[in-house]
């Protein structure tokens, strides 16, 4: 399940060191799930691999006079490593401990040992070396190794390295649920019991439109993206399609380019962060999808909305999702990865227009400091934001699964009309460099209150029917491009 667990105790990991049987391995600690509370996210499906950094024990040559004493020296000198061994995994699990209020794992003391034991019996003074738990990421593909101390991971499983800028933000902070967070979590569990009745009544399910729209609780993701965009109904219709298309071959390009991209695909976020059951998910679904249309294939940039899907549901259920979100008319977001990226192109120009009925001052503005649209606009119709901070994104991604693209044209404007006395009073070079900020992530250092955000854009008075009459009016003047 990827969208619920608990927090893994200290008692199992000592079971699961009990029974190790070759004791000359590295100590490897590895957590299997990550804290969760209301408005967490928690994560049973996920795993990470840390090093503890233990150096392999070397075993000691066995002198002896004769067979028989040999034979019992040695199994003594066995038993004596294993002992050791053993003890020496366990400290190192009592010392990584768990902080119950915030979830994040810890070392408090590094781990001692003796140099002795490293093949030379003969020391008389131990020499004692302080290793501590590290994140060791070697990859080909990569210029450099990260080779830091995991400071913390955050609430939305993004990795916090040692010498990592972090935000000011609460919204990535591990901390414990507020009794407003905890009715709101409760509303949507009992809501999501009574999915079918809600389904069947429009006017009860324009409740769920303005529940939605104040953010569904993370602990319920996982069951109600599936619901909101007919992934749930697919699975159910194929359910054998999922595995046929991973027993196909794939061609060598799009092979090629998968394996190319996926050590830089939400790189840290803890279920892809090193190789391993993340970005086998990972290339399982972008493979499936690419064979499932053809027309599209893979193209850089689907990493992202497959990963995201990946941290909330089980991997087929999210090649589903990702099916849903690129050929239901209702997304179209197979045309932002086309060749010659054709739905991109009609987005920016819906944009263009919005801003000009909106604040035509504004568009004029832009166009007079050769502010091009397409340099700042098209990664977030693309991406649908997926640069900024992560519960905004999220937040936009809960109104997308349900409204459809409406919520990214007035997140889009909002961003735009915010700004509108800095783009006046700028010179040409400073409005672009503007556009570039917003673009690249306007809230590194200081995130805002996301539902505020999120109800400022929906104040941008817009409607399906609009949109969908620019829509149409652009597909009649390109048609030949569409084609």
């Amino acid at each position: 399940d990827g969208g619920a667990g608990g927090v893994s105790s200290l008692e199992t990991e000592e079971k699961r060191v009990s029974k190790v049987e070759n004791m000359s391995n590295d100590a490897t600690l590895s957590s299997s799930s990550l804290a969760g509370s209301s408005g967490q996210r928690t994560m049973t499906k996920r795993s990470r691999e840390v090093e503890a950094g233990v150096e392999k024990k070397g075993k000691e040559p066995i002198e002896s006079s004769s067979a028989a004493s040999n034979g019992d020296s040695a199994k003594a000198k066995q038993r004596d490593e294993g002992s050791e061994a053993l003890s020496e995994r366990k400290e190192a699990l009592q010392k990584l401990s768990m902080d119950n209020k915030t979830g994040e794992r810890v070392l408090k003391e590094p781990i001692e040992k003796k140099a002795g034991e490293n093949g030379s019996s003969g020391s008389s003074k131990p020499d004692v070396k302080k290793v501590e738990v590290k994140i060791k990421r070697t990859d080909q593909h990569e210029e450099g190794r990260v080779d830091r101390k995991i400071k913390r991971i955050d609430r939305w499983g993004n990795v916090i390295l040692d010498g990592d800028q972090e935000s000011t933000s609460r919204s990535s902070e591990h901390r414990p649920p507020t009794k407003e967070e905890l009715d709101w979590e409760m509303k949507w569990a009992i809501t999501l019991s009574k999915w079918r009745k809600y389904q069947r009544n429009p006017e009860r399910f324009k409740k769920i439109k303005v529940r939605i729209r104040k953010g569904i609780a993370d602990s319920v993701r996982g069951s109600l993206w599936p619901k909101l965009c007919g992934a749930e109904f697919m699975l159910q219709k194929a359910p054998n399609r999922y595995q046929q298309l991973l027993a196909m071959k794939l061609s060598h390009k799009d092979e090629e380019q998968i394996n190319k991209d996926l050590h830089r695909t939400d790189s840290r976020n803890v279920f892809f962060f090193n190789k391993g059951t993340g970005q086998e998910s990972l290339y399982n679904v972008l493979k499936a999808y690419a064979l499932y249309n053809p027309k599209v294939g893979y193209c850089q940039g689907m990493g992202t909305l497959a990963s995201l899907l990946l941290t909330y549901v089980p991997e087929e259920l999210a090649f589903w999702m990702m099916e849903r979100l690129m050929d239901d008319p209702k997304y179209k977001c197979a045309g932002l990865f086309e060749d010659g990226f054709p739905e991109a192109f009609k987005l920016l120009d819906i944009h263009d227009k919005l801003l000009k009925k909106y604040d035509s001052k504004l568009f004029k503005c832009l166009q007079k400091k050769n502010v091009q649209t397409m340099a700042y606009a098209f990664r977030w119709y693309q991406g649908r934001f997926y640069e900024f901070p992560k519960e905004i994104f999220i937040r936009i991604m809960d109104i997308f699964l349900l409204e459809g693209r409406k919520i990214l044209f007035r997140v889009a404007m909002y961003l735009l009309i915010s700004r509108r006395k800095q783009f006046f009073a700028a010179t040409e070079d400073t409005a672009k460099e503007i556009a570039r900020d917003i673009r690249d992530d306007p809230y590194t250092k200081d995130v805002p209150d996301a539902d505020a955000l999120i109800q400022k854009a929906l104040s941008v008075k817009l409607s399906r029917s609009y949109v969908d009459k620019l829509e149409k009016k652009y597909d009649k003047e390109h048609k030949d491009m569409m084609r």
